[in-house]
């Protein structure tokens, strides 16, 4: 599976990175909203695990951007966050609406859920 990654962290990139290309797939890691769509350019990704905290540019922002190229509207994402807003009732079903196929939680997200998460999606 062809993962794009986007996470502004150098470690928590690295360490996501690692856990999923050690499960088989095939991982790009971006570091800021704008590398990552410039990516989707290149090659489709079977998935996008998303951070919503980019610095400049929000990861809502990024997926109202992606979503608004029909070639990019059906591409599966996982966000994967410690943006506390983001558990509210109202953020979660928004992001939904975005087409976010599950929102996970950093710290309690152990790398083989997220892997798991991954591997969920056909």
């Amino acid at each position: 599976m062809y993962i794009l990654l986007v996470e502004p962290d150098r470690v928590l990139g690295q360490t996501y990175s690692e856990a999923l290309k050690k499960a088989g797939h095939e991982v790009v890691w971006k570091r800021s909203a704008q590398s990552a769509l410039d990516s989707l350019d290149t090659k489709l990704p079977d998935v996008i695990v998303l951070e919503l905290q980019l610095g400049l540019h929000n990861g809502v922002e990024f997926m109202y951007e992606m979503r608004s190229y029909h070639e990019w509207q059906n591409i599966p994402v996982i966000v994967h966050t410690i943006n506390h807003y983001s558990r509210s009732d109202i953020f979660e079903p928004a992001l939904k609406q975005l087409g976010i196929i599950e929102v996970l939680y950093k710290p309690q997200t152990s790398l083989k859920k997220l892997v798991r998460a991954v591997e969920n999606i056909k």
